[in-house]
């Protein structure tokens, strides 16, 4: 078999095995970490989703920090990355209409996809919108050419499509996500479950919101732990679960470290919304 045919035959492969199809916990990324192409490049990350209980796979840095980012966003509801541009066909045609190369391998036509597929809750319903993630200075005339065949294809579904570049990406926000994201889920941590986070949660808001911001949270946190009688990091844990499911908020403008202190917020009795643009 060529090498032409194997590329073929891969691409057939990943729309058969229904890549790039489904919604939610059942969609299927159309090019996923384990992917020998992309696995090389080291930049290959996979995450478990807040929305959508599944494994994210992004493929840059920035990829995984603008899903920090849209797994934060209340209006955020489902995210689809990788999300493939079919028919082949069809970006084929848009290829040859502007003139430009369609992507390919070895000289083989291959699917294009985009970095994530977006749904919004808004106030006239569901809606799509499609982003693709790149850094400035790589921004070529290239990428440029293979973007507008993305806009174009997507213009025609009547979705709308666009770049962020890190000059659109709220540094600070992400970075606080980061610093939570795995303390989203209690079973990423042993011997923490839900009867333990109920038993302490709110001797532990007491504490960090009478401190007033005075003493750092890891200093705050390791004398709960020692009070509380509990495993040295656990009421550190579970600050960063309570934040990560909203029960309680802080400024997400300002940078969460643990040698500073931090100022929170219970959502139970202030009821507070956040939302931000996308980009």
């Amino acid at each position: 078999m060529s090498n032409g045919s194997k590329i073929q035959k891969r691409q057939q492969n990943k729309i058969k095995d229904g890549r790039g199809q489904g919604s939610g916990k059942d969609y299927k990324p159309f090019i996923q970490a384990h992917d020998n192409k992309v696995a090389s490049e080291g930049w290959v990350t996979r995450h478990l989703g807040w929305k959508t209980q599944r494994i994210h796979h992004t493929m840059s840095s920035h990829e995984r920090k603008y899903l920090y980012f849209l797994e934060w966003l209340d209006a955020v509801v489902d995210i689809r990355e990788q999300f493939p541009l079919l028919p082949l066909r069809r970006t084929e045609e848009i290829a040859k209409q502007l003139g430009i190369k369609h992507a390919h391998l070895d000289g083989v036509p291959v699917v294009m996809t985009t970095d994530f597929l977006i749904t919004l809750r808004t106030s006239q319903g569901l809606i799509d919108i499609v982003r693709t993630v790149k850094p400035a200075s790589k921004l070529t005339k290239r990428t440029l050419e293979l973007f507008e065949i993305e806009r174009r294809f997507f213009l025609e579904q009547g979705i709308d499509w666009g770049i962020v570049t890190e000059r659109r990406m709220s540094d600070i926000c992400i970075s606080n996500v980061e610093w939570m994201y795995e303390a989203r889920y209690l079973d990423t941590r042993p011997n923490i479950d839900e009867e333990l986070v109920s038993l302490i949660k709110d001797d532990l808001f007491k504490v960090i919101f009478h401190d007033q911001g005075n003493t750092s949270i890891s200093k705050l946190c390791l004398r709960c732990d020692n009070t509380f009688g509990i495993e040295n990091g656990t009421s550190i844990f579970i600050l960063k679960h309570m934040l990560a499911i909203k029960k309680w908020r802080t400024d997400m403008n300002t940078q969460i470290k643990n040698s500073k202190p931090l100022i929170i917020v219970n959502c139970e009795e202030h009821k507070i919304s956040l939302n931000k643009n996308i980009g």
